[in-house]
């Protein structure tokens, strides 16, 4: 029975992270700017582990209802046995006009509709990026720049983006290299190589794959918003490291905010230096402490989705390896 209220309340949970969810990322932002890798990490879990808990509730259902037969026996009294056997609440059940086989598969048809969806967006992913670079092959040349070789396009304004090492890797164009400071040229191409050696582009994909088409729910929409941000500024990260604060910042300033977003020879898988104005967060970074309490709540409630799910895999994971023993 604790299990059932502890559902109970997940699902209530689940719903209201949903609708209050993006308030809660925001205002979770100060500590999540700190550590944006780790950012990226629990913000990819919550729309996963969510999917989880709803998988874990389908699961749940098929514990408590019972419907008509649509099995052929004796294969429907032996799937009925084992949910028997599975089950915490003693075997009672609830009679519906819903097949309980449908929630049993409910987790597995969403599951293969999001492999079949990434597939699909990852072929024409990687075609889209193979166009590109045999694009970059016919305008682009190798050079050195900062230790590092680079591809280095011509006539082109402040230009610095970055494809997935296959297509290109890091491209900036030759006004870029001739405009900025040694030190600012330097930020700039930790900043890209960033994106490339840190798999910024597998994390967009993933993105792209399973956030992007649940935008309707504001937590998601807030998600796919959010991870983008972040990327840059792990990437950020990096090029401070390397080249300093007031390197990458009066990088950031000569580039400007609307540098090359879409008109470039990168596509629209390119990852690029400039975006959302960083340069404040990099100067006078906002103090951490607003952000503790909104932090701790979202990590409370991920510990809770995979407390559930685990729970629930676990008794149907028991029952498949001793066998359908009735209670």
């Amino acid at each position: 029975m604790s299990l059932l209220i502890g559902g109970a309340c997940i699902a209530a949970l689940a719903v209201i992270l949903a609708w209050a969810g993006p308030a809660l990322i925001r205002a979770a932002a100060p500590v999540l700017m700190r550590v944006p890798r780790l950012a990226v990490v629990a913000l990819l879990s919550l729309p996963l582990l969510t999917g989880a808990v709803v998988s874990a509730l389908s699961l749940m259902a098929a514990w408590l209802l019972k419907g008509p037969d649509v099995l052929p026996m004796p294969i429907g009294d032996v799937c009925q046995r084992c949910l028997i056997a599975a089950s915490p609440f003693g075997g009672a059940q609830i009679e519906t006009l819903i097949p309980v086989v449908l929630f049993l598969l409910l987790p597995l048809l969403v599951s293969f509709g999001f492999l079949l969806r990434g597939g699909l967006h990852s072929r024409r992913r990687r075609r889209e990026n193979a166009e590109t670079a045999r694009l970059l092959s016919r305008e682009a040349t190798d050079a050195e720049v900062a230790g590092r070789t680079v591809k280095t396009v011509a006539g082109r304004r402040l230009l610095a983006f970055s494809l997935p090492r296959r297509y290109g890797g890091v491209v900036l164009s030759q006004d870029l290299c001739a405009e900025l400071e040694p030190d600012e040229l330097t930020a700039v191409l930790e900043h890209e190589r960033a994106h490339v050696v840190q798999g910024h582009h597998a994390v967009m994909a993933v993105v792209e794959t399973v956030v992007s088409p649940l935008r309707f729910v504001p937590l998601f929409a807030e998600i796919a918003d959010s991870i983008p941000l972040y990327l840059e500024i792990a990437a950020d990260d990096r090029a401070r490291k390397v080249a300093g604060t007031p390197a990458l910042a009066g990088a950031l300033l000569k580039i400007g905010a609307e540098a090359g977003a879409r008109d470039h020879l990168g596509g629209k898988y390119a990852l690029n230096i400039a975006g959302p104005d960083r340069i404040r967060q990099l100067v006078a970074p906002v103090k951490m402490s607003p952000g503790l309490l909104p932090t701790a709540a979202l990590s409370s409630a991920l510990t809770a989705f995979a407390v559930l799910f685990s729970s629930v895999i676990a008794t149907y994971l028991g029952v498949l390896l001793t066998g359908c023993t009735l209670p």
